[in-house]
């Protein structure tokens, strides 16, 4: 009888390996209902303590006007189905304890309740920013913390982050399904990190980034979706845009061009 037990053992524990390996969670995330909205360390522990080891927000997640240095204690967010709002964080450094977020939906708040985004190029049809808007952290030095990020159904706003000098590499990232817009980040110098995105479902804009000195980190992109708008880059050679922007005609872009005001050469 020993030996059969011992057989049976043997023979179903490659498959107990196989089933362990399938997925990062060992068990389902649990499903927050609703949206959360975190302002202090408490609120991250309360969180933690809600959801566990893996845990799902079934609404939208707003990190607003915090004292925090990182989000560390987030390491259990799985994904947000609504958008993820970082903004007015004066002292968030950085993005550390988002590594295990994987997917960002699209907003599922009230229309009012993301932070006004400054006057867009004169001639860009204004649109609503949904998705994963990082918006007013002076502190904020990079994107490290989302390089797990595979899907954003909204859009991606990186605006007026006056020390954001670098992204993360984002490898899992190919599609933004809304728009992106990269703004005022007055020290960043490279998109590096966002070289594997190939397609804007929207708009496609930079505009207003005075330490930025190549978008060589766009190099990825085959299709935008609407208008392509890159000016007012002190530092940006305009013929590096221009050679951006003859690109995608190439490829059969077919939305309004604005570019100007960067770098003549």
């Amino acid at each position: 009888m020993r030996g059969i037990f011992e057989l049976g053992v043997r023979s179903i524990l490659p498959l107990l390996v196989a089933l362990a390996g399938c997925g990062k969670d060992p068990v389902a995330p649990v499903v927050l209902e609703e949206g959360v909205v975190i302002a202090s360390p408490a609120d991250i522990a309360a969180l933690r303590e809600r959801g566990g080891a893996a845990y799902i927000i079934d609404g939208d997640l707003q990190i607003v006007g915090s004292s925090l240095v990182a989000l560390t204690g987030l390491e259990g967010l799985r994904r947000v189905e609504g958008s993820v709002e970082i903004w007015f964080n004066d002292r968030l450094e950085s993005l550390t304890g988002l590594e295990g977020l994987e997917s960002v939906g699209a907003g599922l708040g009230p229309a009012d309740a993301s932070p006004p985004l400054p006057t867009p190029v004169a001639g860009k049809v204004a649109h609503v920013v949904e998705g994963l808007l990082i918006f007013e952290n002076k502190a904020l030095r990079s994107l490290k913390g989302l390089e797990n990020l595979t899907s954003v159904s909204g859009g991606l706003a990186l605006v007026r982050n006056a020390s954001l000098a670098s992204l993360a590499d984002m490898p899992h990232l190919v599609e933004i399904e809304g728009s992106v817009d990269i703004w005022f980040n007055d020290a960043l110098q490279s998109l590096e990190g966002l070289h594997h995105l190939a397609r804007v479902r929207d708009f496609l804009e930079v505009s207003g980034n005075g330490a930025l000195q190549s978008i060589d980190g766009l190099r990825g992109i085959s299709h935008v979706g609407a208008d392509l708008i890159i000016s007012n880059n002190a530092l940006l050679p305009q013929s590096e845009v221009r050679a951006f922007t003859e690109r995608m005609v190439a490829k059969g872009f077919a939305g309004a061009v604005i570019v100007g005001d960067n770098l003549a050469d």
